[in-house]
């Protein structure tokens, strides 16, 4: 098993405009001054005495997301993969399953051509990204749990030795909705960071701001139903790692990519209505695990404690 050893980046603190309430001001048009250098950086937030300060970060040079079905990727993670493509980096995009229960049309559901169908949709939202490397575990739709899991960590290890990322993201424990899939997808690709040398991974994740911005959409929708709170576990400020809040051209592109996931987003699109779903998610946000979450997350009940000392042997 790999050592993680603390690394702490050299930041470049650069003027970065907030609103009243110290948060980056969403969906504003940085100047043509500004507008490039802008791009290429993320935002952290750091502590400075009793307040939290945003800071400019590198974005990642080599980066992979690892994630449960097609469309996962464009609404968490759109823009951060566009901004490491325009500043020559590369992305690989690994997604667990094809998406095949993903209908409501009992012709269609969990069908082999439904699955194609979402795979060619993934594909093409990608290329609106720059984005061409596309890898799959080749699980089915609502399945995940009942995966080998130890076949899969196997899998994702491949992967990353073969893409050698400097970041990995992906879901957090809570699977963002408290999807299994999503959440089995945390635990596999914990364990597979866990094993390798990749420095940086970050969890997908929202913040208390964005809960409340949206808090009736979100309800009516029923997003995050699956929590007994009706809401996601969330981040304050001083703990987002990684923060990408979108400019208009970069939403305009991140609503291309969306579009072409057209069997999921079209009709949520129409309900919600085109600006307030241009604008959901344009902001996205990563945090860093937690010691605990490193330790507790990638241990599920499929492997035991004997098990898990020989795979940890043999990594």
């Amino acid at each position: 098993m790999a050592s993680k050893t603390g690394f702490r980046e050299i930041r470049t603190v650069v003027p970065i405009d907030t609103n009243d309430t110290g948060e980056i001001a969403m969906n504003t048009r940085p100047s043509p001054r500004n507008h490039h250098n802008d791009h290429a950086f993320a935002t952290e937030y750091v502590s400075v005495g009793n307040t939290t300060m945003p800071v400019a970060r590198p974005l990642p040079k080599r980066l992979l997301g690892i994630w449960a079905h097609p469309d996962d990727e464009a609404y968490l993670s759109a823009g951060l993969m566009a901004r490491v493509v325009a500043t020559g980096g590369s992305v690989t995009v690994v997604t667990a399953t094809r998406g095949e229960k993903g209908t409501d049309d009992p012709s269609s559901y969990d069908s082999d051509e439904f699955g194609a169908a979402r795979e060619r949709e993934l594909r093409a939202s990608l290329a609106e990204l720059g984005v061409h490397d596309v890898r799959f575990l080749g699980l089915r739709d609502g399945e995940c749990d009942f995966a080998d899991g130890r076949e899969v960590v196997r899998d994702i290890v491949e992967i990353v030795a073969d893409v050698e990322p400097d970041t990995i993201v992906t879901f957090g424990p809570d699977g963002m909705t408290n999807h299994d899939d999503h959440k089995a997808v945390s635990r596999w690709a914990t364990e597979a960071w866990r094993r390798t040398a990749v420095t940086n991974l970050y969890y997908a994740s929202v913040t208390n701001d964005f809960l409340s911005r949206f808090h009736d959409i979100h309800e009516k929708i029923g997003v995050y139903g699956e929590f007994p709170t009706g809401r996601p576990p969330a981040v304050c400020r001083r703990d987002v790692a990684m923060e990408v809040s979108l400019d208009s051209h970069e939403l305009a592109t991140k609503r291309r990519a969306l579009g072409r996931h057209a069997s999921q987003t079209t009709g949520l699109a129409e309900m919600m209505g085109e600006e307030l779903y241009t604008n959901w998610w344009g902001a996205e946000v990563f945090r860093r695990p937690t010691w605990a979450e490193t330790q507790e997350c990638p241990t599920p009940t499929w492997m035991q404690p004997a098990e898990r000392a020989e795979e940890l042997a043999a990594a």
